[in-house]
């Protein structure tokens, strides 16, 4: 499977990285794209591709998204915050019949297909609250802070919208649940914290649940990444290789995806 990296930021590098230290099963790289790549560099990347993975920003995702799924081809989606831009994020970056699919990685968080499990169920009386805690400077928060502080709470839309580059596993969530609008997201600004704390906590008549996850931060993303979110889309890729969904352990076999050739 031919996978075509867009950014090479934190994230898009260790996915690079990965692909490249034969990491993913069944993927290796094909392309490498930066805000520099000339665009029939673009074009060739895409054509070329199985797979499109987005790690760039979300004004280069909202312009990308719908150019590679008119191709057919699948994109994988960093930059969760574009999908807050749109009331219908299917209808203006999914294509019709015969287009590639969006993927959201889990990114930062986990627990992700028993939530999904869990709203499939029923979503009437159901809620989910989604508290992240970083520290001041990830949050741009430039007040010398000596204890910790609330510093948003409204919708996951919301949050990506006013946090864009730090709420992608508040969208995740809320796409995999409620939906944007009905997710409620808590970030506070702690200046104790030396890695970044995620709780969910999601209730239902099909059962409760809190999940909690401690992350270590990428040093080259501001505090703002964490490091696992790399591997959760190396997660999704090693998935789509093997013909399952993420959330399925995949003992052994897999199909074959149909692309071109490689070169000799």
């Amino acid at each position: 499977m031919r996978v075509a990296v867009v950014g090479v930021g934190a994230i898009g590098g260790a996915v690079i990285e990965a692909l490249e230290q034969g990491r993913v099963p069944g993927a290796r790289l094909g392309a490498v794209l930066r805000s520099s790549s000339a665009p029939e560099e673009v074009t060739a990347a895409i054509d070329a591709a199985d797979v499109v993975v987005e790690a760039s920003t979300v004004d280069a995702a909202d312009d990308l998204i719908p150019r590679v799924t008119a191709t057919g081809t699948d994109v994988v989606v960093c930059s969760c915050g574009v999908f807050a831009r749109h009331d219908d994020p299917r209808e203006r970056l999914a294509g019709g019949p015969g287009a590639g699919r969006v993927l959201v990685p889990a990114g930062a968080i986990g627990g992700l297909d028993v939530l999904a499990a869990a709203a499939r169920a029923g979503t009437a009386d159901a809620s989910v609250r989604h508290y992240t805690i970083k520290r001041p400077a990830a949050l741009d928060v430039d007040e010398q802070l000596t204890d910790r502080r609330e510093v948003f709470r409204g919708s996951a839309r919301q949050a990506a919208l006013e946090f864009p580059r730090t709420s992608n596993a508040s969208v995740a969530l809320a796409l995999a649940t409620l939906g944007l609008d009905r997710t409620e997201v808590i970030v506070v600004a702690d200046p104790h914290v030396g890695r970044t704390r995620h709780v969910v906590e999601w209730e239902s008549p099909v059962g409760r649940y809190e999940l909690q996850f401690e992350n270590a931060v990428d040093p080259d993303s501001g505090g703002r990444t964490s490091a696992i979110t790399a591997w959760s889309v190396a997660e999704v890729l090693s998935a789509l290789a093997s013909g399952a969904g993420p959330g399925v352990v995949v003992l052994a076999g897999g199909r074959p995806v149909e692309g071109p050739e490689p070169s000799p």
